[in-house]
């Protein structure tokens, strides 16, 4: 009578366990069920604010590059003036709106902080050039005014313009690692390939 009272009690914990191990995989597609017929899917929620996030970064980049381009553009013809204060005031005019235009860019929203990053370091580096090139107009118009020999001020011009060059050329290395990080990251990250200057170049 013992052996036959303790059966059913094996038998329903056996079910209870099973029952526990069904419920614990019962419960997940139930949950997962609703989730999806309430429109809370994670998955597709994450694939849609990606694929925003890329359309964005991808746009607000392009603009980033132009409004480089545009810059470098200008800046090379601003010395055709001869006029040293001119070109001063030319130089600082076109960095200010320069500035004005990447801290409009950064309004763009939704894009990659990569990109906001690497405005805010064009931005100060034009912050960084303005006074370098002030610096070395100030130098320019100083020994003009002591009328010097023409082979003199050529010689003088040369040596001044190389320091200049170098200052720039170490304006630009310092954060050139950073921005290649950032660029190479994003182009992983969404599976693009951004355009850089040299393409913008090519196009024209």
């Amino acid at each position: 009578m013992d052996n036959k009272e303790q059966k059913p009690a094996k038998q329903s914990s056996g079910n209870s366990m099973l029952k526990n191990i069904l419920m614990g995989v019962v419960t997940p597609v139930l949950a997962a069920t609703i989730i999806y017929f309430l429109g809370f899917n994670n998955k597709d929620e994450s694939k849609v604010e990606f694929l925003r996030k890329k359309e964005a970064t991808e746009k607000t980049w392009i603009a980033y590059i132009q409004a480089r381009g545009i810059f470098s553009a200008v800046m090379k013809k601003l010395g055709e003036s001869g006029d040293i204060e001119i070109t001063r005031n030319n130089i600082n005019h076109e960095i200010e709106t320069s500035i004005g235009n990447l801290e409009n860019i950064k309004k763009e929203p939704n894009a990659d902080q990569r990109v906001y990053s690497s405005v805010d370091i064009m931005i100060q580096q034009m912050k960084d050039l303005k006074p370098l090139m002030n610096k070395f107009l100030d130098d320019m118009s100083a020994y003009a005014a002591t009328n010097p020999p023409e082979e003199e001020g050529f010689k003088f011009v040369q040596e001044r313009g190389l320091e200049l060059k170098s200052q720039v050329t170490h304006l630009r290395q310092r954060d050139s690692l950073r921005l290649a990080v950032y660029y190479d990251g994003m182009n992983k990250d969404y599976k693009i390939k951004l355009p850089t200057s040299t393409d913008l170049v090519k196009e024209e």
